[in-house]
């Protein structure tokens, strides 16, 4: 007999709610049926997402208030998979310039990004109020990008691994949609492999480093000029962007010209 398939079911008159909702379910490639706060509730409905207003009007023993819509849909995944909010989860990271992140539980993978380097540490955060108790692994190639994300979780509190990536990159066959790809699928690799504890790690660039990083900085300004070493050493530390070096070496060449 086939198993009957339990939905999230989203159920609020709330329009600007109701499409914020549904813009989160259909990103996770999720199905879902939308009721009216005070129709039945059938036997395929395993969990219920609503407003804090329209959430008392509701019998039902998985209720989520959504105030966020990422969150809620991430608790109501819980909800549909027996889980709690105390479980620990794995965020596994590949680092880089944007960094691919996998939010993986019970083996199942929660939520995927793909952002700027400088926005990693702020979306690991969010992920922690919704995990409590959550171990972040990073991959150990991009050193001069994941050593100071993990320098900065260590400060946050969170428990950091440094992964060995060999093994992590995956092929991309047809039809795929490039890197962004491949670094969200090596963070889910990374996330299932385990690594070495983390404490914090004082950066020594190295020579090579630092000419890749004033090399970097000569194609962004669009070959107009090259920060020096002393902020490109910065830069490698984690103590500044490399927009933010250009800025302070533009702001520096002026000066001399006046």
């Amino acid at each position: 007999m086939e198993e009957r398939r339990i939905y999230i079911a989203l159920a609020t008159t709330d329009f600007a709610l109701y499409q914020d909702i549904t813009k989160e379910l259909r990103a996770k490639g999720l199905k879902f049926v939308t009721i009216t706060p005070d129709e039945p509730i059938g036997g395929e409905i395993g969990v219920i997402i609503t407003s804090e207003k329209e959430a008392s009007g509701i019998d039902f023993h998985n209720v989520v208030i959504a105030s966020d819509p990422e969150a809620a849909v991430n608790q109501a995944l819980r909800l549909l998979r027996d889980r709690t909010p105390s479980q620990r989860v794995i965020v596994g990271v590949d680092p880089g310039e944007e960094p691919g992140i996998a939010v993986v539980a019970n083996g199942v993978v929660e939520a995927v990004y793909r952002v700027p380097l400088k926005q990693t540490a702020e979306i690991i955060q969010k992920v922690k109020q919704d995990y409590p108790d959550i171990m972040v692994r990073i991959g150990h190639g991009a050193r001069l990008a994941g050593i100071p994300l993990a320098n900065t979780l260590i400060a946050q509190g969170v428990n950091v691994e440094l992964v060995n990536e060999r093994g992590t990159s995956p092929y991309l066959g047809k039809g795929t949609a490039g890197i962004g790809v491949a670094d969200i699928v090596a963070a889910i690799n990374i996330a299932h492999t385990r690594g070495i504890g983390f404490a914090h790690q004082n950066i020594v660039p190295s020579r090579g480093e630092i000419r890749q990083i004033q090399e970097k900085s000569r194609e962004r300004s669009n070959g107009r000029t090259t920060i020096s070493r002393k902020l490109a050493e910065r830069v490698a530390k984690g103590e500044m962007t490399l927009d933010d070096a250009l800025v302070e070496h533009v702001g520096t060449e002026e000066d001399k010209t006046v």
